[in-house]
């Protein structure tokens, strides 16, 4: 054999006797070492008791903590991986409450809806969320938008149940517990007005008899008397008009239209009290508004004249309602 050739098989074999030693060392290098494990504990330890910033470093630190020791179920990791796991579910949470607040400040009712609905989600009785999310319902519903009524009417409901339960003593930004139901009963009732006016006439009700400010709000009396006159009157009107029209009266069609007057005097004295609570100047153009309309409804009534309705608004507010 050639010595040149030799020299190359001995210098073949030295190197492979020396490439598993050296893969050897790579691979004890790559092992992360207990010393590691420690300096890595002891910085995600020392961030995770401080403020939101070293929070913040704390949490990536114990990622790559349990990246490296995380097969090693001792319980340093399990201490690690709950933390990490509170952690994330703050997060989310601070995340959500975000996206909820923006939407409401943005007054952007179908992002709030969503918001809302994952903070509900692990928060049901979150009251300041719930009524914050009834607002934007009734304020989507009085833009013409139906689209979160349904969801809305539920949320309403839910409120009011707990506050009538005494679930809910705190108002938050409203004056007293008497204007968060005047609330609820007001918005319930513009919800229902026209899908359940029976509910909506009893909700709306409550929000001017035991409401707060509702009380006195002209808004609750006109819509207590547009929904008796739209959803009660109007359709035993139409029922007298089918049953009795020019036919003689009879002990049944003078009862049923007692009570069709009946009803309709409700409707009047609340619209009549609507006008006469719009004293202040941003009800100017409501109130011409609706003493137009109750002028013409008044005037069905009174053979075609207005004659005492000026006295009805100016002394309707000494009365008892109907």
């Amino acid at each position: 054999m050639r010595p040149h050739l030799l020299s190359l098989i001995l210098a073949a074999l030295l190197l492979g006797a020396f490439v598993p030693v050296a893969i050897a060392q790579e691979a004890a290098a790559a092992k992360p070492s207990e010393e590691e494990k420690t300096e890595l504990y002891t910085k995600y330890y020392e961030g995770a008791k401080g403020n939101a910033e070293q929070q913040k470093v704390a949490y990536e630190v114990a990622k790559e903590y349990l990246k490296k020791f995380g097969s090693q179920e001792d319980q340093y990791v399990f201490a690690v991986r709950k933390w990490v796991a509170k952690y994330e579910a703050a997060t989310a949470e601070v995340t959500r409450f975000a996206a909820f607040n923006q939407a409401v400040a943005a007054q952007d009712h179908p992002k709030t809806f969503a918001a809302g609905r994952q903070i509900l989600e692990k928060e049901p009785e979150n009251f300041k969320v719930l009524l914050l999310m009834v607002n934007a319902g009734f304020l989507n519903a009085r833009a013409g938008n139906k689209s979160l009524d349904t969801e809305a009417i539920a949320l309403t409901r839910k409120a009011l149940q707990l506050v009538d339960s005494n679930k809910v003593t705190d108002p938050g930004s409203m004056p007293s517990m008497d204007d968060v139901r005047g609330f609820l009963n007001f918005t319930l009732a513009t919800l229902l007005q026209a899908s359940e006016p029976a509910e909506a006439i009893a909700a709306v009700l409550k929000a001017v008899k035991e409401g707060g400010a509702f009380k006195t709000d002209p808004n609750s009396y006109n819509l207590l008397g547009v929904t008796i006159y739209n959803k009660e009157y109007q359709p035993l009107a139409e029922e007298y008009s089918a049953k009795y029209a020019g036919k003689d009266e009879t002990p049944e069609s003078k009862a049923m239209l007692e009570r069709i007057n009946a009803v309709a005097n409700r409707a009047i004295d609340a619209m009549a009290r609507a006008v006469a609570l719009a004293t202040k100047p941003e009800h100017k153009e409501l109130k011409a508004k609706w003493l137009a309309t109750l002028t013409d409804i008044y005037k069905d009534f009174h053979n075609n004249t207005d004659a005492g309705l000026s006295d009805l608004i100016a002394t309707v507010l000494s009365k008892p309602m109907p």
